[in-house]
Order: C-alpha cells, then sequence, then structure tokens
C-alpha cells in the first residue's frame, strides 16, 4: 500500500449535496470531479455507469442505490452507509474506505486497485469474482460474505473478521491471515484454494479439520 494516495486537495474540493447529483444526472452528465459531499442521502437513487473523481464522501447514506459500472477514483468514504447498494462491475482507484457499512451490498465483478478498507462492516457482501489489486484490508468484518472467483494480487489484512465467507475458486497463494480471525471456509472439493495461504498453525489445524484430517498431538 505504500506509495499511493488519493489525489484529493481538500481546500480545492467544491461542497455538493444530493440535489447537485440529481441535476448532472437530468442534464445527461455521468461526471463528477472534484466534489465533497457531507451528510448527503442519496438512498435508492440511480447512479449507474457514473464518474466520480477526486471527491470526498462523509458521513452519505446510499442505501439501496443503484450503482452499477460505476467508477471511482481518487475517493475517500468516511461513515458511509452502501448497505444493500448494488454496485457491480464498478471501478475503484486509489479510494479509501473508513468505517463504511456495506452489509449485503453487491460489488460483484468489482474491480479494486490501490483500495484501502479500514474498520468497514461488510458481513452478507457480495464480491462474486471481484478483483483485487494492491487492497489493504484492515478491521474490517467480513462474515457470510460471498468471495467467489475473485482475483488477488497484493491483497493485505490485518484484524479482519473473515469467517463463514465463500471462497470456491479464488486462489488464496501469498494472501496472509495470520493478523486476522478466520474459519468456517467455503472452499471447493480439495480446497485448492488453501495453496500458498499464510496462515498460523492455530490456523492451519481448523483448516485441515475443515479438510477431513484428523489432528493429533504428539504424548
Amino acid at each position: 500500500m505504500k506509495g499511493w494516495k488519493p489525489g484529493i486537495d481538500p481546500a480545492r474540493l467544491e461542497a455538493a449535496d444530493a440535489s447537485d447529483i440529481l441535476s448532472r444526472v437530468r442534464r445527461g452528465e455521468s461526471d463528477v470531479d472534484g466534489c465533497a459531499f457531507a451528510d448527503a442521502d442519496f438512498a435508492g437513487m440511480d447512479f449507474y455507469g457514473m464518474a466520480f473523481t477526486r471527491c470526498s464522501f462523509t458521513r452519505c447514506r446510499f442505501t439501496g442505490a443503484e450503482m452499477g459500472q460505476c467508477s471511482f477514483v481518487d475517493v475517500v468514504m468516511e461513515s458511509c452507509d452502501l448497505s444493500n447498494t448494488e454496485i457491480p462491475e464498478s471501478f475503484w482507484q486509489r479510494c479509501i474506505l473508513r468505517g463504511c457499512r456495506l452489509v449485503g451490498a453487491r460489488l460483484d465483478k468489482a474491480r479494486l486497485r490501490q483500495v484501502e478498507l479500514s474498520g468497514c462492516a461488510a458481513m452478507y457482501a457480495g464480491f462474486d469474482q471481484a478483483g483485487f489489486d494492491r487492497v489493504r484490508l484492515e478491521n474490517c468484518d467480513f462474515q457470510s460474505a460471498d468471495l467467489r472467483a475473485c482475483k488477488c494480487r497484493g491483497l493485505s489484512l490485518a484484524g479482519c473478521r473473515v469467517l463463514s465467507v465463500n471462497l470456491c475458486q479464488t486462489a488464496l497463494a501469498g494472501v496472509d491471515f495470520t493478523a486476522s480471525d478466520i474459519g468456517g471456509w467455503t472452499l471447493t472439493e480439495g480446497a485448492p484454494e488453501l495453496r500458498g495461504a499464510v496462515v498460523t498453525p492455530l490456523q492451519a489445524v481448523e483448516l485441515a479439520e475443515r479438510l477431513g484430517l484428523i489432528v493429533k498431538t504428539r504424548d
């Protein structure tokens, strides 16, 4: 995660609200650049295909919004609620999400590049066939999330809950889970997904038991 940060200068951002987005949609505009949104309510709105560049969102509500094929470049979201939001096939680059709720959100086939999620709740979220490229997850809860057939490159985790997740067809080689809480994973037969994953001895025992192995210590 070193060597990048969102290209945002807070002093240059223009304060905006939900009505500004609605006006742009009515005019057929799809680009939003250099705007700062605070306490805005976007619940249920249709943002399909819009592009957000050099924007910040603070305490904004997106619940139930349609954000399919949106792009987010140099965007910061803090304390936002994206629960049950549809965000499939979206693109994220140089973005930070802090303290956000993504419970039940759908980001299937999303592409995340140089993205950091910190203190986010993503239980029951869907990331089916998503791509994670230099993504850092810190103190996030992914319990019961769908992470099937994901592509992971430079994915790092720390202090996360990765429990009862579906990881079928997601290669975990090089992913370090030693600083996170894992268990109850759904894997394909033979668990090829685990090849090359980095775990603690205790985590290895739990995973071995999931594979039907009997772990016995010497007397």
